[in-house]
């Protein structure tokens, strides 16, 4: 698709408030000179993270859920004392995922609240970004614009006590009005494309009587534990706490998005239900003291398919255009031949199997591909890349063959022990998103070299550390019925 056509369907998703069907969709792309084929359409429609699919065949975006919907937080003492608020992930789930919180727009309903660098205590940072979930906590951080002063390479050595974030000033967001601790700030979204979020200032009342507002917050505390416990079994861990959240307002905006709600903060701590639990690598909003399942009532009538799902990612093109540069590299490093079939047979796990016909068709979209890469390719400019990308995909089979083992053993994913396999699924998902980013030409010079070296040794690491346990598992469960006849 080119760049017309992706303009056209972002402004369609980022404006559209009101429910839609797929076929007025297509009408409307079609009328604005996008050319694309229905299916197509269609499964960018369904795949995409800006839309949410209803019952039938209807559909409504981000926008149309989250715009005007209430949230509120209340300062800590430290960010009271320092006359600023952080937002980290406190707009979490109404603003655009893809968006950072340094980028947010605040305004107080009168005038634009501009940002200022202000430093804060690393532990506040952690807090207030914690719900970005265990491997991306840090990036967040430090990846802040306003962060001058430490890269994210420096924590291989030591954490700072402070670091500057992006904040906004309290006497601003409150026109002057002191801003007392136990106040809460009440927001809610006012542009959902431009990332514009209002925050006004709510007064805590001194008094010893219990208020209306607080009996209704006491209500929806009670309303949110009880919406989660039922999402937990229709949406599961999802892919992150974002989007466990995103799934949590869709379904119960009326329920939640009231004006004296709570945060899902107030939740976190004072909940005995509710917690951050371990999910493999990352981290998911879950059952107190209970171990985040990869299969569950969410997913269990497909969990023969599961695995053998995840694996189809292995013929992303951008996966397909690692390999062959990986390639080409050392062709040209070595003075090598490249022989497609033998790329085609390191490429792709034992454990998948094609007919003669498609392998044809492989090899020969591999070739016209190989073709395109190689009258572009220039050596120099892949001189740091190059042994990266190496590597990562060094690893990136060893997952993808163990990942293709297990799913095609025929064993149901249930019977293998649950954190491990969670995090070669994650493993897996997070190399294929490295790939995509080492392969997208717009960003190719501003490729975190560095920092994916340092995710590397990490996963290298965890991969080491589950992988006998799951070929452990996968030998133990393949053989365990089988008598020998003497």
């Amino acid at each position: 698709m080119d760049l017309h056509g992706t303009y056209i369907i972002e402004e369609f998703l980022s404006n559209k408030k009101e429910v839609f069907t797929f076929d007025e969709f297509y009408k409307h792309i079609k009328s604005c000179g996008v050319k694309v084929p229905k299916q197509d359409a269609f499964s960018l429609l369904t795949s995409s993270e800006m839309v949410f699919q209803l019952v039938g065949n209807e559909f409504v975006t981000r926008t149309g859920v989250f715009s005007g919907r209430w949230f509120s937080f209340m300062p800590t003492k430290e960010e009271i004392d320092k006359g600023y608020i952080l937002l980290g992930h406190r707009c979490m789930p109404f603003v655009n995922p893809a968006i950072a919180p340094d980028s947010i727009t605040v305004t107080n309903s009168i005038r634009i609240i501009e940002s200022e660098p202000v430093s804060f205590s690393m532990n506040l940072a952690l807090d207030l970004f914690a719900l970005y979930g265990e491997g991306y906590v840090l990036p967040f951080i430090f990846n802040d614009h306003a962060n001058k002063t430490y890269p994210l390479t420096s924590i291989q050595y030591s954490m700072p006590n402070e670091i500057t974030l992006t904040a906004w000033s309290l006497d601003k967001l409150g026109n002057g009005e002191k801003v007392e601790y136990g106040d809460r700030i009440l927001c809610r979204v006012l542009n959902w494309e431009e990332n514009i979020v209002e925050l006004n200032v709510v007064k805590h009342k001194k008094s010893l009587a219990i208020s209306e507002a607080d009996i209704e917050r006491e209500e929806w505390y009670a309303n949110f534990e009880e919406a989660f416990f039922r999402s937990f079994n229709k949406n599961g861990p999802a892919n992150s706490i974002e989007e466990q959240l995103a799934f949590l307002i869709l379904e119960n905006q009326e329920l939640l998005c009231c004006v004296n709600c709570g945060s899902i903060e107030d939740v976190l701590k004072h909940s005995k239900k509710l917690a951050l639990c371990p999910y493999g690598v990352e981290s998911r909003i879950w059952k107190t003291g209970e171990d985040v399942p990869f299969v569950g009532e969410w997913n269990k009538e497909f969990g023969d398919e599961l695995i053998l799902t995840t694996i189809t990612e292995i013929l992303s093109p951008s996966v397909v255009d690692a390999f062959l540069e990986n390639s080409l590299h050392i062709k040209e490093s070595k003075g090598l031949e490249l022989n497609l079939e033998d790329l085609a047979r390191d490429f792709f796990p034992p454990y998948i199997k094609f007919s003669p016909s498609q392998k044809k068709s492989l090899i020969l979209n591999m070739q016209k591909r190989f073709d395109i890469l190689k009258k572009a390719y220039n050596s120099f400019s892949d001189y740091e890349l190059a042994p990266v990308r190496s590597r990562v995909l060094d690893l990136f089979k060893k997952v993808s063959e163990l990942l293709s083992s297990v799913g095609e053993s025929g064993l149901k994913p249930d019977i293998f022990p649950q954190q491990e396999l969670v995090i070669l699924v994650q493993l897996f998902g997070h190399l294929v998103r490295v790939i995509e980013e080492m392969e997208n030409v717009l960003i190719r010079d501003r490729f975190p070299i560095a920092d994916v070296k340092l995710s590397l040794e990490g996963m290298e690491e965890t991969f080491d550390g589950i992988g006998s346990v799951i070929r452990k598992s996968l030998e133990v469960n393949t053989y365990k019925n089988i008598t020998i006849i003497s």
